[in-house]
């Protein structure tokens, strides 16, 4: 696929500063908010995978000096949001045994998550889930958008991940599940995953609520092989609407 030459200047760069700023607040250090105001442009579409990052120009449209900017990316390049090649610094691309390989750690990691969740959970903890839960029915219910969605669903698995309390886990699933922000389009925005996923979560939730360590695993390993069937989808139509 050949790689595309972009107009940066073109870019709301002020959009994602300010969802930036509203998640993070306006404290942060200078090379840590051009960090997340490019994983954010990203996140929404638009710095797509392939494009070329020119230092200078990035410079001048942040407003931003050359060592909290190469801070930046020393970060992503860490990672692995961004690559270094023969022709400077370009925003990884995914292939099929990218996704495969990185939802294949997600099943591994967030399937002991949900062991250590259902055998460490408290009645508060349990509380916190299943509110998530019918929250999650409830927009559904609503029509909720699919970035909304979204952002239900992180949460939904970071109170997973903070109730198995385990620091090592935590820290070697956020690492890895930062470079989700490759994969574009959300699988909400596929209407028969919506309900799919509900369902998933409910199970996980159950297995969690009645402390079933192994049904919870098993249900969450089940939960991410799916959610790579529907990515691997999702990247093929993606490759075949490229090439049309």
């Amino acid at each position: 696929m050949a790689l595309k030459s972009i107009d940066m200047s073109m870019f709301n760069w002020s959009s994602c500063r300010d969802a930036v700023s509203q998640q993070h607040g306006n404290d942060l250090p200078a090379s840590t908010e051009v960090r997340l105001t490019l994983m954010e442009a990203i996140r929404v579409g638009l710095l797509k995978p392939g494009t070329r990052l020119k230092e200078a120009e990035l410079g001048e449209l942040l407003s931003v000096s050359r060592t909290p900017l190469r801070e930046a990316l020393t970060a992503l390049k860490s990672e692995h949001i961004i690559t270094a090649g023969k022709d400077g610094l370009r925003i990884r691309q995914l292939g099929w045994r990218d996704i495969t390989d990185l939802y294949e750690l997600r099943a591994t990691l967030e399937g002991m998550a949900g062991r250590l969740a259902a055998e460490k959970s408290g009645h508060s903890e349990k509380a916190v889930l299943q509110e998530l839960c019918n929250d999650e029915d409830m927009m559904i219910c609503q029509g909720a958008a699919p970035e909304a969605l979204a952002q239900h669903n992180a949460m939904f698995h970071s109170a997973i991940l903070s109730t198995a309390r385990n620091q090592f886990l935590s820290e070697s699933l956020v690492r890895h599940s930062q470079m989700l922000v490759l994969l574009g389009v959300t699988a909400y925005s596929v209407p028969s995953r919506i309900i799919s996923i509900q369902a998933e979560h409910h199970a996980v939730n159950a297995a969690i609520q009645s402390g079933d360590a192994e049904g919870c695993e098993r249900a969450m390993k089940h939960h991410l092989h799916e959610a790579l069937k529907a990515r691997l989808k999702l990247a093929s139509l993606s490759t075949n609407s490229e090439m049309d």
